[in-house]
């Protein structure tokens, strides 16, 4: 980590004095522009959490007069390997380079020159792709935001381990949940919880429910399957969505009238808004599904699922289960009971509609002057 007796040294980089010069000066004055440098396995247009948070931010910054540049996966191979969206420089390394790490480390060596232009450096997750240049660039801020767990089960040793070492060699971090505090032992310098934009709306009166997000183990989908099921047809449920489960979701709501798969979604705000209950486990569509006002159904299926549901600040405004008929049972409740409905809903609303992502780069921005 940075320490105090570095700061001589520190403070002679001009990319830091663009830092500080540029956060002293809001909104309504003329500022220079800092150069940030996004790291990101993933981005637009692939659908995500991650990327929704590294697009919506990097907006917001633009908006602010930062220059930004994303490093990203070409996922695609028809994707150009750079381009510019809503002014934000996307530079892709090669699908096949992406195969290795050697690759990506021997990509981003040769296209240095980015690292070189940027006053700030921050990692989503893949702090590992800036390694080697990290001993490089010895007095250039870096910092990492940390946002979530690998795989669907709790972190193996070397997972912990390499989050250790993202943290030792960052400025400082940003933690998407307190939970990673438990399992990874991080020492978070901010934590988020994500943002949205959706507009609060009148709930539909029939009991329909929809689900959306990945079609995998982590998610939930096929315990929120066997729970409308168990309801026999009371509660109608919408999926969206794609991943590794999706021939097994085809094949469990064969011959089921009411669940029904409807491929994938650009604009989830959009369709939570017309179903009277939200099926999702992750942050930033809980946040949605609340912002709009609609109750949450959220599922986990091991202890650390459980522990990142758990430590939602608005999780006693919903349902969190683990089996199908607990689930179901959870449902069944809400509809008889409207008035706790009304009375959930209404809590996680109020909270939901404050975190915006006009705070989300507040908080990156108070990162980046305090942290160093």
């Amino acid at each position: 980590m940075w320490s105090h007796q570095d700061s001589d040294e520190y403070d002679t980089i001009q990319g830091i004095t663009h830092i500080r010069r540029s956060l002293q000066v809001r909104s309504n004055k003329q500022r220079t522009k800092t150069k940030l440098l996004f790291l990101a396995r993933l981005y637009a247009p692939h659908i995500g959490g991650v990327e929704k948070h590294v697009a919506q931010l990097s907006e917001q910054l633009v908006g602010r007069g930062y220059k930004i540049t994303v490093i990203t996966e070409q996922f695609d191979a028809m994707l150009p390997l750079h381009e510019t969206q809503k002014n934000i420089d996307i530079y892709r390394i090669p699908k096949k380079q992406c195969e290795t790490k050697l690759g990506i480390w021997r990509w981003l060596l040769a296209h240095r020159f980015l690292v070189e232009e940027a006053d700030t450096i921050h990692a989503h997750d893949v702090f590992w792709w800036y390694l080697p240049l990290r001993f490089i660039y010895i007095t250039k801020p870096v910092y990492t935001t940390f946002h979530g767990y690998e795989g669907s089960q709790p972190p193996t040793q070397k997972a912990v381990r390499s989050r250790k070492l993202a943290e030792l060699l960052s400025h400082g971090n940003i933690c998407v949940g307190e939970w990673m505090k438990t399992w990874y032992g991080t020492h978070p310098t901010a934590i988020l919880y994500g943002a949205g934009k959706a507009r609060p709306s009148r709930s539909p009166r029939e009991n329909s429910a929809v689900f959306i997000g990945r079609i995998d183990e982590d998610t939930g989908v096929l315990a929120y399957i066997e729970a409308v099921k168990l309801l026999r047809g009371k509660i109608s449920l919408d999926m969206y969505g794609e991943g590794s489960l999706l021939s097994k979701l085809k094949s469990h709501i064969e011959n089921v009238p009411y669940i029904k798969y409807k491929g994938l979604t650009k604009t989830p705000e959009i369709i939570l808004a017309t179903y009277r209950f939200a099926c999702v486990s992750r942050y930033l569509s809980m946040i949605e599904a609340m912002q709009i006002g609609r109750y949450v159904f959220a599922q986990w299926n091991n202890a650390i699922k459980r522990d990142y549901l758990k430590s939602f600040p608005a999780v006693q405004w919903c349902s969190v289960s683990s089996l199908p008929e607990d689930i179901a049972q959870e449902m069944m409740y809400i509809i008889d009971h409207p008035e706790r409905e009304k009375s959930a809903v209404h809590g996680a609303q109020t909270w939901a509609v404050a975190q915006t992502w006009e705070h989300i780069a507040d908080v990156y921005e108070s990162l980046w002057q305090t942290s160093r």
